[in-house]
């Protein structure tokens, strides 16, 4: 453009066509990165395009993109008056500071200031570039599918679904090409005749053809996925482990090998209606071979019609209990013969089919479902005796009713329980294989070395395994071990990284070197809610991707209580804090602070506004001359305001949080419990704060440390107990953590 014109239609379409494809390479950076907000961004972005479009002459240009980028730095970075100097001055200095830091690559030294300033310059300067190259040079089709290519490799590559970004971009960039090339045309030749008609023929049939693709491509059939995930086929050894093969998670009763990378699996498995949330237990397994989990032999009680059988203290006793109803409708494709329930069962009823008869593994407290009776003729010396037993055909129940109980377990008696374990249950459940290596006992003596009691030495490893940072969770890249290893021992000293099994399984096995009891437990974590019924009982969903395993300790004169090693699950047994000592506090399981250091968001615009409590002393008076451009910029701060008010309300009660420092924790902590209602969701009438936690959909690590924090809150409340300086010390790291991550 070397003379001053008008913009034709055609030029703010592909304007905005570009401004769309640069908005689908913005938004991986809010869920990839700790960026909490992309709207200076978007400024950044749209700007740049409506002065190239209006403004033909580039050198007039770069002014005035520099004094929009300098007002908005100042918007978002800095609370002194725009006419002020020192917030120049301030920027200039951390600029100058930080530069060589630029050359070195040491991004986590610099300040928030010139970081998100030399950010924003360099996104200024390339969107330039792209609009001087697609749209007045018209050479769009590069950039088109470096798009596409970007998406790919974040949906490939990274925890990014870029799937419907694929998508929208094909759209945009097509869209971009197309009215690229009529520009261009248009600007080398005329239309004579019907110009209107003929420019709109040549559009619709260019649309269509794009509809029909994009159509076609999202209707047809697709098949599934012939290679595994290329992340763990890549990068998914260690130490020359060789990677498993690439499995889809779910409920499995084969486990005699463990490991290996999984996908996800969305499929729903059951819908199940409750009055408390718990885990849906399925079956335990007691011997450990060194790769995996076997069973004992079992032994087994035929129940013949399981609506007139009731259960008592299968599993615990000597507890309080809380009753729990539940209705179970399998609607996924996946059924199962195995009854699944919460806590300890006592009832099932309403079943479906009808005929359905039941054998009971009385060890292992797993219910098989048998499709009807058979009457068998045994012969005991002279005499024929019919028996009648449940067929040994399985039969997969449609849906049944459940009648439960889940404790609520005493922390004062599990400490007193002692180590007077029955004779059967030590030879049954300490069981280890002798090729076990001597360094697992070693790890596990010495992570309970300040421990005294079972109980504490239980919660020792919950929490090395949860909290220590040493494991991480993961469920594609993770190696499997050579021929030979043991799976523990690969998993402790090797990879640190892998799911539910390996952190369950390595709980359990450390437990029984120190002569714990323990055995391994399957089933599902309590799935998602999606609503209530005209009771207000939960309805859960249930699906593949919940299948999950934790461990069961035993406690002499009580039984087997669970507990949970995984750190991005937190089991829903319920604890009563009621042991009276003059020592500290057993410790409840603490979220990972040692290797996390304090998160610092990457665009720093809401972090920097945390820390702005100081007050100029100064006061600006602001010229007459200017008062007409105030009075525009309040205005459109006015209308800012109140599209962003939900960012505003959060930013405020940040400030009421760390103006707080020195209150109780009880009033820090209400304070965070409404900044999580501004984020995510409002909580209902008459739920409990644990009901509320529960029900949010947040990522693990959110849930893990909102979890910690109240069951803080509801032993302060409720056990009458100060907070030892420990406890205190981390409960506000957490929350100090949590504030800076929670984001609108």
């Amino acid at each position: 453009m070397n003379v001053w014109k008008r913009p034709a239609l055609l030029e703010w379409v592909s304007a905005l066509l570009l401004f769309l494809l640069l908005r689908e390479w913005l938004f991986p950076m809010q869920e990839l990165t700790d960026t909490g907000i992309l709207w200076p961004f978007f400024i950044i972005s749209a700007g740049v395009l409506i002065i190239d479009v209006l403004v033909p002459f580039r050198w007039m240009t770069f002014p005035i993109k520099l004094l929009g980028l300098l007002w908005l730095l100042h918007a978002t970075l800095f609370d002194t008056p725009l006419f002020e100097t020192e917030w120049l001055a301030e920027l200039y200095g951390n600029i100058v500071r930080d530069f060589p830091l630029v050359m070195h690559q040491n991004w986590a030294d610099m300040s928030l200031v010139s970081r998100n300033a030399m950010f924003d310059l360099a996104l200024l300067i390339l969107i330039s570039m792209l609009t001087y190259l697609v749209l007045e040079q018209r050479q769009g089709l590069w950039f088109v599918f470096l798009t596409e290519l970007y998406l790919c490799v974040l949906d490939t590559f990274l925890p990014y679904d870029a799937s419907a970004g694929i998508v929208r971009a094909f759209i945009y960039g097509f869209l971009l090409l197309m009215v690229s090339h009529f520009t261009k045309m248009t600007s080398m030749a005329s239309l004579s005749g019907k110009r209107a008609r003929i420019l709109g023929n040549s559009l619709l049939a260019s649309m269509l053809v794009i509809g029909v693709s994009v159509g076609i491509g999202y209707a047809a059939p697709k098949k599934d996925a012939s290679w595994p995930d290329p992340v763990a086929f890549l990068t998914g050894s260690d130490n020359n482990a060789p990677v498993g093969v690439m499995k889809k998670v779910g409920y499995d009763n084969n486990d005699e090998r463990l490991g290996g990378p999984f996908l996800q699996d969305n499929t729903l498995v059951f819908i199940a209606t409750t009055n408390e949330r718990s885990y849906w237990r399925g079956d335990s397994k007691d011997v450990y071979t060194g790769v995996g989990w076997e069973k004992e032999k079992a032994q087994y009680e035929s129940i013949l019609d399981p609506q007139k059988h009731e259960w008592k203290d299968t599993l615990f006793h000597g507890f309080e209990t809380k009753k729990v109803n539940a209705s179970l409708e399998f609607k996924g494709p996946q059924q199962f013969a195995t009854v699944f329930y919460p806590g300890q069962l006592q009832k099932v009823s309403n079943y479906a089919p009808p005929n359905a008869t039941v054998v009971y593994d009385m060890m292992n407290q797993q219910l098989e479902v048998r499709a009807g009776k058979t009457t068998l003729i045994q012969i005991e010396g002279e005499h024929e005796k019919s028996v009648t037993r449940p067929n040994g055909t399985l039969l997969k129940l449609n849906q049944y009713n459940l009648e439960a109980e889940v404790p609520i377990v005493s922390e004062k008696a599990v400490t007193q329980a002692g180590t007077d374990y029955p004779q059967d249950i030590r030879e049954r459940y300490l069981q280890l294989p002798a090729t076990l290596p001597p360094r697992v006992k070693e790890l596990a003596q010495t992570v309970t070395k300040d421990a005294k009691t079972p109980y504490e030495k239980v919660r020792a490893i919950e929490n090395y395994l949860r909290s220590s940072g040493k494991y991480k969770y993961e469920t594609k890249d993770v190696p499997v071990p050579q021929e030979g290893q043991d799976f523990v021992d690969h998993f402790l000293f090797d990879s640190m990284r892998g799911y539910c099994d390996h952190f369950s399984t390595s709980m359990a096995v450390m437990l029984r070197t120190l002569d714990i009891p323990t055995r391994w437990v399957k089933g599902f974590a309590p799935g998602e809610r999606v609503g209530t019924d005209s009771q207000n009982n939960e309805i859960m969903e249930i699906r593949n991707k919940d299948a999950h395993s934790w461990v069961e300790v035993y406690f002499p004169g009580h039984g087997w209580i669970p507990f949970e090693a995984t750190s991005t699950f937190m089991s829903p047994v319920r604890f009563h804090y009621d042991l009276q000592t003059s020592q500290p506090q057993i410790p409840i399981p603490l979220p990972d602070l040692g290797n996390t250091a304090t998160p610092d968001r990457g665009d720093g615009r809401l972090d920097n506004l945390e820390e702005g409590d100081q007050v100029s002393g100064k006061r600006f008076s602001i010229p007459w001359q200017v008062n007409a451009g105030v009075v525009a910029l309040l205005a459109v701060a006015g209308v800012v305001a109140y599209r962003r008010k939900k960012d505003i309300q959060v930013w405020w009660l940040r400030r009421q949080i760390h103006n707080e420092r020195s209150t109780q924790y009880k009033d820090r902590f209400n304070l965070l419990m409404r900044m999580v209602e501004s984020v995510y969701a409002r909580r209902q009438a008459g739920e409990t704060l644990r009901e509320y936690v529960n029900r949010l959909t947040i990522p693990g690590d959110k849930r893990q440390d909102l979890r910690y924090l109240t069951e803080m809150y509801e032993r302060a409340i409720y056990g009458f107990k100060e907070m030892e300086q420990k406890a205190r010390t981390v409960a506000e790291q957490v929350i100090e953590r949590l504030i800076r991550q929670l984001k609108p």
